[in-house]
């Protein structure tokens, strides 16, 4: 049940491990914050029980707290899966895509220019087809777009160490590469489910966007153009654009808001759960088939073969008897 006819492990239990362990830690944290923040606020009289409406400087100190569990979730499902890949499975990171950036810097910025243009184009045929609107071409700067850059490059390193790096190596040792692409994308999406506004739609976005980055690692044997293209593609989508990302509100440099028929625009989970963000995301698998059309990198072959122990030939007689 908990071991493969090799005699490993079965990657599943690996998975279910490695997500169990992080989601209790985050849980676990969420809570213990969240409760200290309410009492300190409450004390302070910036918090009342009964109505469970907070005083303006209660409110501030609230999005302090959200932004800091988001800073430790991001945190937590970037060491999660490192700590257990490296001491518990006990294999390199090389192995999960965690290679030296510096011999892979082009990939990465080829994934930050990608994800710019792939969402710039969302927000161009949005635009032209009447399903969003600027609502000012005025610039507008704030604190929060210096904040989230930071905040979305966590991001986009959590979700592809967590989703590609951890979840598609402990896949290998299946040696199905459809396995390895539907099962780890499936559940990429999957980890969206408690976001805001998300639909069917959505979720099929976020599972093709989950075989865009798949294959990009099955073919690179890295994740630093997987990590790109999730950076910049939240952070233009948000704090460029101004879209809601992934059901989230976001404070762009320019105001856009969304109309008409939420089945290209995605309604309340912004331009993800839309079927322009559908075709744009297929697209970009042309794209990076282009790109990687003629890497030779293996992804099965870098799993170690299991080597059985070797019986002397002198000794199979005595032990058939």
């Amino acid at each position: 049940m908990f071991k493969n006819k090799d005699g490993r492990v079965r990657s599943g239990w690996k998975i279910a491990f490695m997500m169990g362990t992080s989601l209790s830690i985050i849980l676990i944290i969420a809570a213990a914050i969240s409760f200290l923040a309410a009492a300190v606020l409450a004390a302070n009289g910036d918090l009342d029980y009964k109505t469970l409406t907070y005083t303006e400087h209660g409110s501030q100190v609230i999005k302090v707290v959200e932004l800091l569990l988001n800073f430790l979730q991001e945190i937590i499902m970037i060491a999660t899966p490192v700590i257990a890949w490296k001491f518990i499975i006990k294999r390199p990171l090389s192995n999960m895509g965690l290679v030296p950036v510096k011999n892979h810097g082009k990939e990465l910025i080829t994934g930050l220019l990608l994800g710019i243009a792939a969402i710039t184009i969302v927000f161009a045929a949005l635009i032209l087809t009447g399903n969003a609107q600027v609502a000012s071409w005025k610039l507008h700067f704030s604190v929060n777009q210096l904040t989230y850059i930071i905040v979305y490059i966590f991001v986009g390193f959590a979700e592809e160490i967590y989703g590609r790096g951890y979840i598609m190596s402990a896949l290998r040792q299946t040696k199905n590469i459809p396995v390895v692409i539907i099962v780890s994308s499936i559940l990429f999406a999957l980890l969206h489910s408690f976001n805001p506004g998300i639909g069917i739609i959505a979720y099929i976005n976020l599972t093709l966007v989950g075989v865009l980055f798949a294959y990009m690692y099955l073919k690179s044997g890295n994740l630093w153009m997987c990590i790109g293209y999730h950076i910049t593609w939240n952070y233009f989508q948000g704090y460029v654009f101004g879209f809601k990302v992934s059901g989230t509100d976001t404070d762009g440099i320019i105001t856009t808001f969304l109309k008409g028929n939420r089945l290209f625009n995605g309604g309340a989970f912004g331009p993800e759960g839309g079927l322009f963000v559908t075709a744009v995301i297929i697209f970009g698998m042309f794209i990076v088939w282009l790109y990687y059309r003629d890497n030779p990198y293996d992804f099965k072959a870098s799993e170690p073969e299991v080597i059985q122990p070797q019986i002397p030939s002198g000794m199979n007689g005595y032990l058939q008897n």
